[in-house]
């Protein structure tokens, strides 16, 4: 019982964080940005079209504003383009290697990611345009970084885009 009285005064003066360190890293992951910092696309047309191949390097930014060093375990999303008046899935870029987030720091994981025609057939039209002719376009990446802190897992979901053509 005389636990239970000390540990009261213990949380009203230090918080529910005194009880749960995790919950301060789980809010500044909240509180990272994310950025598409580079979006290379080439196309390799081959003959016959089936084998030719759409090849992207992406650099995905990350600001950590807070006083927290964070680690993810990893980031994974799903690509898309928007062009010709049309939204279009490309697949799933993934970031299996974790990255250090230092504070008040900016650190970039990058990827180098290739496409078979077969996987891109109905975006192939406006990939080629935004591709080879530069028409405009908006590259998305709509994802998730995942943390584990304190045995704890969580994700922090984020939303980024990439204009090119203009």
């Amino acid at each position: 019982m005389k636990r239970w009285l000390v540990l009261v005064p213990v949380v009203l003066l230090a918080g529910c964080d005194a009880l749960n360190p995790a919950l301060q890293y789980q809010e500044a992951a909240r509180q990272l940005r994310f950025s598409l910092d580079r979006v290379e696309p080439r196309i390799d047309l081959a003959f016959p079209l089936e084998q030719s191949r759409l090849r992207l390097k992406l650099d995905l930014g990350v600001d950590n504003p807070t006083d927290v060093r964070l680690r993810t375990r990893r980031v994974a999303g799903d690509l898309r383009l928007q062009a010709q008046g049309g939204d279009h899935a490309l697949g799933t870029v993934a970031f299996p290697e974790g990255m250090d987030l230092a504070p008040k720091g900016r650190s970039t994981l990058k990827a180098e990611l290739s496409f078979g025609y077969g996987d891109l057939k109905t975006a192939w039209g406006p990939l080629s345009g935004a591709v080879l002719r530069h028409e405009p376009a908006t590259w998305t990446l709509v994802g998730q970084a995942r943390f584990e802190i304190m045995g704890i897992e969580f994700g922090v979901p984020f939303q980024t885009r990439r204009l090119s053509g203009q």
